[in-house]
């Protein structure tokens, strides 16, 4: 099963433009430590100016508080006035995942690079979700947009689930660990690199970035379970 993607955070937009505009995998299960997170963060912390689409921002938020039928709603309406509306159509896409409708979640992805082939988050999402059908083929095309885009942290998150999949946990932490540092207030992929480092047996490291990832909840929503990363926090502090 995917893990949730979460939606981009909605950037504020100009009055007068129209069409696009910019804004913003399985998870391992081994017993002890936690799987990773697989999530497709906000690009964006910044709070919404007056010029952030109201229905947008209101989905958003509804999302946060996994309030899923109040955020599919606002989206949906945000999608009929704007069909192209690139934070709508992720934000249903990313409703789409953690509901299970992963087909509905591709189409709507696929529906985003018509609009735009050089969306990286739009790429980034389809291939976690086609990743376990083809791992070889994922890795190449991250790589490849990863040379392009290479401050793009969920190019690099993406490319380090990839990596986790296969077990590849020495390749998985230096992934997660550029994420991480791109985007440092994002609670997967502090998440993520302390999976990857307790598989690696640094347990102070770890320690340190489920502490982290933790802390970073507060902020913003994430994909992994915190009872289970405040368990591992118990048994590594022993």
């Amino acid at each position: 099963m995917i893990p949730p993607i979460q939606p981009v955070r909605p950037r504020p937009r100009s009055p007068q433009a129209s069409g696009v505009l910019p804004s913003g995998p399985s998870a391992l299960k081994p017993e002890l430590p936690p799987a990773p997170a697989g999530s497709v963060a906000p690009i964006a912390i910044n709070a919404p100016s007056l010029a952030v689409d109201p229905l947008v921002e209101q989905a958003y938020q509804a999302f946060q508080r996994n309030d899923l039928a109040a955020a599919r709603d606002g989206y949906q309406r945000a999608l009929a006035r704007e069909p192209t509306n690139r934070d709508a159509l992720l934000g249903l896409a990313a409703i789409d995942v953690r509901s299970g409708q992963l087909g509905s979640a591709e189409a709507r992805y696929l529906r985003l690079l018509e609009i735009d082939p050089r969306d990286s988050h739009a790429v980034a999402s389809l291939i976690s979700l086609r990743g376990q059908l083809d791992p070889v083929a994922s890795e190449s095309r991250l790589k490849t947009l990863i040379a392009s885009l290479p401050e793009s942290a969920l190019l690099h998150f993406s490319l380090g689930n990839q990596y986790a999949q296969q077990s590849r946990w020495s390749e998985a932490q230096a992934a997660y660990f550029k994420a991480h540092s791109v985007d440092p207030e994002n609670a997967d992929y502090a998440f993520n690199l302390a999976v990857s480092l307790d598989q690696l047996h640094q347990g102070k490291l770890a320690l340190e970035f489920y502490q982290r990832a933790l802390a970073l909840t507060d902020k913003r929503a994430a994909s992994f379970d915190p009872a289970r990363a405040r368990l591992r926090v118990q048994e590594l502090s022993k």
